[in-house]
């Protein structure tokens, strides 16, 4: 969704503030788009931007979102803060791995490693 949304604005599309909430947020730098420092569908996390990693330093939460980078490369992730792993199986072996079925949804939430 975000290269698209890229590509509009490249293009000067004008688009309404439809959500005062995430107009909000943006503006605030509450919510910020922060790239990863990965051009692949997975992301190590030891290579991650310097960006992002200060961004993500002292975060109470981190959601990964996508087969590749939630899935496939860190779904045993342990962090120091809570995380969310959410994406579709899009691959048979992946599925295998899991136990589960083609474009079966996962859905995990972990609690940080320093939390009991």
């Amino acid at each position: 969704m975000l290269p698209f949304a890229r590509e509009l604005l490249r293009r000067g599309t004008q688009v309404a503030a439809a959500d005062p909430l995430l107009c909000k947020g943006i503006s605030s730098r509450q919510l910020q788009v922060v790239p990863s420092g990965s051009a692949l569908p997975v992301i190590d996390l030891s290579q991650i931007s310097s960006e992002l990693a200060a961004a993500a330093e002292g975060a109470d939460l981190v959601v990964l979102e996508g087969m590749g980078r939630s899935i496939e490369t860190n779904l045993h992730a342990r962090m120091s803060c809570d995380q969310l792993n959410v994406g579709m199986i899009k691959h048979p072996e992946v599925a295998a791995a899991l136990g589960g079925r083609l474009y079966d949804c996962v859905c995990q939430f972990r609690r940080s490693s320093t939390q009991a």
